[in-house]
């Protein structure tokens, strides 16, 4: 891991309990895009919710989404290496393939990298809100968002300044930069930026020294055009360019990570054009969406090509929101026409194909009122599978409003998460056959949250949880009859429970101190399962002064102990081995120059403390960085 990556960790632990909702009326009245098919305030939202704005980013300096991602509640975040190598992130215990990314509203899950995103691709410096709705979801948004869905919100020519820009250096040659412009009026604007964040590592194995660079360049453009107060159109593209060394296992001696010539390069490209019909209070409004995703994922060894697996996805829907009264009826047809391939040498095996599955769904998603203190919502959802059976998922939620001061709310669902095209139909040489007859898992699950204000300074959110999952598939069984791993359906439930807690403290107009914690029991056939803390949680500090021109915040993010799994050389089987708690400390600082410009240092990892989140994979020591931002009045 790098010290760039695992430190941010730390800079942003209060990060997430100042994003937080709380009970006043400017953060109740918010509106959020992801907890429904329409709008809705965090008001009248049955499951838990999560913001993060611009400010926030900036704030603590975070350069990768997964770094703010260890201090949201529920959340795990496992690296396996420096910056740029797998990032995966858990959601109350769920597998990193069940909570769903969307960029803009737009699907940006990989079918060619097990249906996971690739969160080592998303950097910030583009970002101006993140949305985290936690619990089930795939009544409203499908496959992936059994345990949750993460909504990245990208930045316009309404909302960005006519210039931007900022560069940082620091530790390991680490170099960032960013720029970004845009240009328009109120009705037609047009943002671009680009982005490199790039570093040269750090020897992630626990032998040799060889240092492992990373880099990833991102290019994005924004254009919105209000041709009529009855008609929207919005178009938005993205393109990613990542490539990252790493240090592979060595599967004969010791069954660790040991210094290797491996490298993979990673392509992405996103585009979505949308178009909104109807006045923003007319009791009609109608959303139709055409989005493409393409990615590929190219292995190298010793500079010689090995595997690779690209994707294809298209994705075309149309919505009508429909008001009845103080109700609201949204519904929705979607078709996604996904496409996988994997080519390759051919060597013990061919693993050269292209697969291809289609789904063509059904939504329907209904908000109303009971009384002027409790609103309720509904959804359902069928999906048609060209390769599955088809499948009705639902949800239910509910938010009650005691008092100004206190609201109780709830929620149930079902959810569905289909094998992955590599589960399914993926062959890696000496390493991985797959299993065609997978079944989907299937879930069930339940919440129950109370926030809570206490007089003008102190806010509290507790949620609790539950999901039992069925058919869970484990896709490292060995199989006798090939000597390779393939996957399949365990035949036990997983079953994953606990609580989350989070306090924002006003202590004075200048300072706040934020924690949150959350308790977690995760097993599978009573076996605690991996990579999922019991315990983890944050502190933070942070402090305004010389009128606001300067800021410090000093945090402190905790991660308990977990285990993982040593897969010894053959013949000794797997070992579960267990990866200590840890407590991370950062320190960052900011100074206003001017109106326009802006500089800024942290340090991470402040105590150097040693942990591990992948076993076998070394964690960064204390690193020191500093830049400078500058941004144009509008």
């Amino acid at each position: 891991m790098n010290h760039a990556r695992a430190a941010l960790a730390a800079f942003g632990a209060g990060l997430v309990t100042l994003a937080l909702p709380v009970l006043a009326d400017e953060d109740l009245d918010q509106i959020i895009v992801t907890g429904a098919r329409a709008p809705l305030s965090i008001a009248a939202a049955g499951s838990a919710v999560t913001v993060l704005g611009r400010d926030d980013i900036e704030r603590f300096q975070a350069r990768y989404v997964s770094d703010l991602l260890h201090l949201v509640p529920g959340f795990a975040v496992s690296q396996s290496g420096v910056a740029g190598t797998q990032t995966q992130v858990r959601v109350r215990g769920a597998e990193a393939n069940h909570v769903l990314v969307m960029i803009d509203g737009m699907r940006a899950n990989d079918p060619a990298s097990s249906d996971e995103f690739r969160w080592e691709t998303l950097t910030t410096a583009n970002i101006e809100r993140i949305e985290i709705v936690r619990g089930p979801q795939s009544a409203i948004w499908g496959s992936d968002s059994v345990a949750g869905v993460v909504n990245i919100i990208t930045r316009t020519g309404r909302d960005a300044s006519p210039l931007d820009a900022y560069v940082e250096t620091g530790s390991d040659d680490t170099l960032n930069y960013s720029l970004g412009g845009q240009v328009g009026d109120a009705s037609l604007s047009a943002r671009a930026s680009v982005e490199r964040v790039s570093t040269d590592g750090g020897n992630v194995s626990r032998s040799g020294d060889e240092d492992d660079p990373s880099k990833t360049t991102t290019a994005t453009l924004n254009t919105l055009w209000q041709a009529h107060d009855a008609l929207s159109i919005k178009l938005t593209a993205r393109t990613v360019d990542a490539s990252s060394q790493y240090d592979a296992v060595d599967p004969f001696v010791t069954g660790l990570p040991a210094d290797s010539d491996v490298l993979l390069d990673m392509h992405q490209h996103h585009a979505q054009l949308g178009l909104e019909l109807g006045p923003a209070e007319s009791r009609i409004r109608h959303q139709v969406r055409a989005a493409w995703f393409d990615s590929e994922n190219q292995n190298f060894t010793d500079g010689i090509e090995g595997v690779a697996t690209l994707a294809q996805r298209l994705t075309f829907s149309y919505q009508a929101d429909i008001r009845l009264g103080e109700q609201l009826l949204s519904l929705a047809l979607e078709r996604e026409a996904s496409e996988f391939q994997q080519r390759g040498p051919v060597d013990f095996g061919d693993p050269n194909q292209r697969e291809d599955m289609d789904i063509n769904s059904a939504i329907i998603d209904y908000r109303g009122r009971l009384s002027d203190s409790v609103t309720w919502q509904a959804s359902a959802r069928y999906d048609e599978n060209s390769v599955f059976d088809n499948a009705l998922t639902g949800r239910v939620s509910t938010v009650w409003t005691i008092s100004d001061d206190t609201r109780l709310r709830a929620s149930a669902g079902t959810g569905r998460k289909n094998p992955t095209f590599v589960e399914l139909f993926g062959y890696f040489p000496g390493q991985f056959i797959s299993n065609p007859e997978l079944k989907p898992e299937k879930s069930t699950s339940f919440e129950l949250g109370f926030d809570r204000r206490f007089g003008e300074r102190l806010d509290l959110q507790v949620s609790v949880f539950r999901q039992d999952l069925e058919d869970e598939i484990n896709g490292f069984v060995f199989d006798p009859t090939t000597f390779l791993a393939t996957a399949n359906n365990l035949a036990s439930d997983s079953k994953r429970s606990g609580a989350e807690v989070a306090l924002n403290w006003s202590v004075a107009e200048t300072v706040t101190i934020n924690a949150n914690y959350t308790y977690l029991d995760t097993t599978e056939a009573d076996v605690r399962e991996v990579r999922r803390p019991k315990h983890s949680g944050s502190l933070n500090v942070d402090y305004l002064f010389l009128e606001e021109r300067a800021r410090i915040a000093l945090a402190a993010v905790y991660g308990g102990t977990r285990t993982d799994t040593f897969f010894r050389p053959w013949p000794d089987p797997p070992e579960v081995v267990t990866l200590a708690n840890y407590w991370l400390v950062g320190l960052t600082a900011r100074y206003r120059l001017s109106p326009t410009v802006e500089m800024f240092a942290r340090v991470s990892n402040l105590l150097d403390e040693q942990y591990e989140h992948v076993y076998g994979y070394r964690t960064p020591d204390r690193a020191v960085f500093a830049g400078i931002k500058v941004a144009l009045a509008r």
